[in-house]
C-alpha cells in the first residue's frame, strides 16, 4: 500500500509538471519560420557591393516570406567581427551572416585567431554571386595602364600605396600578390570597405585602390580587372593577364548561419533566394551593376569554400603572410 501511494504521488507530479510545461510558449516550428524579424548582419560598410546584395536580398525575402528582414552592417577587421558575432548567435534562423570570400576563407588561413572555423561554426546556406576586383588609381596621377603604374612606381623608388577592403579580403590578397609579381613595393593600407578608400583614394591620399567593383569605382581610373577574360561592363579594361601580371581572383558574397541550423529553415531560405536569383530581372539589374548572379544549393557554397582555401592557402604560404600587428 506504501509504494503504490508514493508511486500514485510521483504520477501526480509528473502530470502536474507536464500541464506546467503545456502552458508555457513553445518554440515555433522550423516549417513556421519566420514568424518575427530576421536580421541579415552585413560584414563590411554600406558604399560598396555587398550593401547593394545585402539590400535587395532583405527586400526580397521581406515580401516572399512575410516578416521583415533587416540588412545590418558589423563592420571591422576585415569582415571578421560580423563573423564572429553571428558564429555566437542562436542557430534558430533570426541571425544570418552576408558575408564575402575574405572573412570567410582567405583571412582564417593568415590568421589562426580569428575567433570562428568556417566549416565548424557556420551553416552554409547560399552562394549568392561575385565580382571581379579591380585595380584603380587617382585620376590625377595620369595613369591609364599597369605599364603607367609601373613607370610612376619608378620615380617613387619603386614604392606606391594601395589601399584595400581590410586584411585578408581578396582586395589584400590581390594587392599583395599584384604588387610581388610586377615587382612594386607596396604600402598596403586596410580600411573598413570600398567607400572610405575610394574617398582617400580621390582625395590623394593613396596612389591606388584593390576594391571588388562596383559602379562607384568609375570615379577613379580603373587600369585592370581580375577576371580570366575582360567583362561586358567594362569592355575597355584590360584583364591583369593582358597587362602582363597573373593573376585571377574574385570577391564572392554568400549566406552563411550559425551552425546547427535546422535544415528545414535552410532549405526554406535557400529556395527563396536561389528563386529570387533566378529571375530574369534579377539577373539584369545585379549584372547592370557588374555582379554575376550565381545562386544553387548549399552544397555548392562548400564546394568553393574548399577550392578557394586550398588554392588560396598555397599562395599566401608561399608570400608568408602573416596577421597584421
Amino acid at each position: 500500500m506504501r509504494v503504490r501511494s508514493v508511486l500514485s504521488k510521483t504520477y501526480l507530479a509528473i502530470g502536474c509538471l507536464a500541464a506546467m510545461l503545456a502552458g508555457l510558449p513553445r518554440p515555433a516550428a522550423a516549417a513556421d519560420w519566420p514568424t518575427r524579424p530576421v536580421t541579415v548582419v552585413m560584414a563590411f560598410a554600406s558604399g560598396a557591393m555587398i550593401d547593394f546584395v545585402g539590400l535587395s536580398l532583405a527586400k526580397e525575402l521581406t515580401a516572399v516570406l512575410g516578416q521583415p528582414f533587416v540588412a545590418e552592417g558589423k563592420t571591422g577587421s576585415g569582415g571578421v567581427l560580423a563573423g564572429v558575432y553571428v558564429a555566437k548567435a542562436p542557430p534558430d534562423g533570426y541571425t544570418l551572416l552576408l558575408t564575402a570570400v575574405g572573412p570567410a576563407v582567405l583571412r582564417p588561413l593568415i590568421d589562426k585567431t580569428t575567433g570562428y572555423d568556417t566549416n565548424a561554426d557556420f551553416t552554409p546556406i547560399i552562394l549568392i554571386g561575385e565580382s571581379p576586383n579591380v585595380l584603380i588609381a587617382n585620376p590625377a596621377l595620369g595613369i591609364n595602364t599597369v605599364k603607367d603604374l609601373r613607370t610612376y612606381a619608378n620615380t617613387k623608388d619603386n614604392k606606391i600605396s594601395i589601399g584595400h577592403a581590410g586584411p585578408g579580403t581578396m582586395g589584400h590578397l590581390c594587392s599583395v600578390v599584384f604588387a610581388a609579381k610586377a615587382g612594386i613595393e607596396g604600402n598596403f593600407i586596410a580600411y573598413r570597405g570600398t567607400a572610405p578608400m575610394l574617398t582617400d583614394l580621390l582625395g590623394g591620399h593613396i596612389d591606388t585602390g584593390f576594391p571588388a567593383y562596383n559602379p562607384a569605382v568609375r570615379s577613379a581610373k580603373i587600369l585592370a580587372v581580375t577576371s580570366d577574360e575582360r567583362v561586358d561592363f567594362l569592355p575597355d579594361v584590360p584583364t591583369m593577364k593582358e597587362s602582363g601580371v597573373d593573376l585571377v581572383g574574385a570577391t564572392w558574397f554568400a549566406i552563411f548561419g550559425p551552425a546547427r541550423m535546422p535544415p528545414e529553415v535552410v532549405a526554406k531560405l535557400n529556395g527563396a533566394i536561389d528563386a529570387f536569383l533566378k529571375k530574369p530581372e534579377t539577373n539584369q539589374r545585379f549584372s547592370d551593376v557588374g555582379f554575376r548572379v550565381l545562386g544553387g544549393p548549399p552544397a555548392r557554397l562548400t564546394e568553393t569554400v574548399a577550392q578557394d582555401r586550398a588554392k588560396w592557402s598555397e599562395i599566401i604560404a608561399g608570400l608568408k603572410l602573416e596577421p597584421e600587428k
